[in-house]
């Protein structure tokens, strides 16, 4: 058993040139800096990096195990600060969220799916900036608000990796302390990415290598939690947005105009 995971390993890293490696580092460092809790939104520049040097499909079934894996570090500390309120309104709508991805996801062609991150990625950086100008003085909570976004949530994670932007718009209302808003995300994101497993696996998007490539990723998941914290502490957060806004930018436009040629 032992000789076949290795197998699997050093077959998985030939398939793949060194370009892609150095791309897919990146992207797992950044989905470990943006689930450290600094900076919401930075994880939405994983995806279309690895998939600039892979396929759309490959780079959603190679992220998917690590973003769980990134999920379990923390559960312990999301557990203890979560709001559960908060929970129970977000989360049954995201699971249908899910199914309706999936349902999505098997109807459209890869130039309709990368399209479709590209405008949604446009889509965040649009709300982001809108967001960043406007002060929220209105913290009542809309229930029905929390569960379309949810909702909305689960169906862009499923097609995209990319549920942040839309339940933020809910979360930011809520007003929340930073340790309950990134534990209250933490536990929904982990019942959101274990409930792609059955799906991704029935739409013949997880295969062993493609396990193998996030084995040989592993890695880089504490690394980049623990660079998170380290940016935290030493980079102004004005200059920080714009530098995640402007690479969102050059994400956008590159992915729309692939998927329009």
């Amino acid at each position: 058993m032992v000789d076949s995971i290795v197998s699997s390993l050093v077959q998985s890293f030939h398939a793949h040139s060194f370009i892609f490696f150095v791309c897919a580092v990146i992207s797992v460092i950044i989905v470990g800096v943006s689930k450290s809790g600094f900076g919401a939104g930075l994880g939405i520049l994983s995806l279309p990096l690895m998939a600039s040097q892979s396929s759309i499909n490959e780079a959603l079934a190679i992220l998917l195990p690590l973003l769980i894996a990134i999920d379990l570090v923390g559960m312990r500390r999301f557990i203890r600060n979560a709001n559960w309120r908060i929970l129970k309104i977000i989360t049954p709508p995201a699971i249908v969220g899910l199914l309706l991805g999936m349902i999505f996801f098997t109807a459209i062609t890869p130039k309709v799916l990368t399209l479709s991150i590209g405008i949604f990625t446009l889509l965040f950086l649009i709300q982001n900036l809108a967001m960043s100008r406007m002060e929220l003085k209105d913290t009542k909570s809309y229930p029905w608000l929390g569960r379309a976004m949810g909702m909305t949530s689960g169906f862009t994670s499923f097609v995209a990796h990319i549920g942040g932007p839309p339940i933020t718009v809910y979360m930011l209302r809520e007003n929340l302390l930073p340790m309950v808003y990134t534990s209250t995300l933490g536990i929904f994101f982990t019942v959101i990415n274990f409930g792609k497993l059955g799906p991704y696996a029935y739409l013949d998007l997880l295969n062993y290598q493609q396990l193998a490539t996030s084995i040989i990723l592993l890695p880089c998941v504490p690394i980049g939690v623990y660079f998170g914290f380290y940016l935290a502490k030493r980079i102004s957060m004005k200059w920080y947005y714009r530098t995640v806004r402007f690479f969102l930018l050059v994400a956008s436009i590159k992915l729309i105009s692939d998927g329009l040629m």
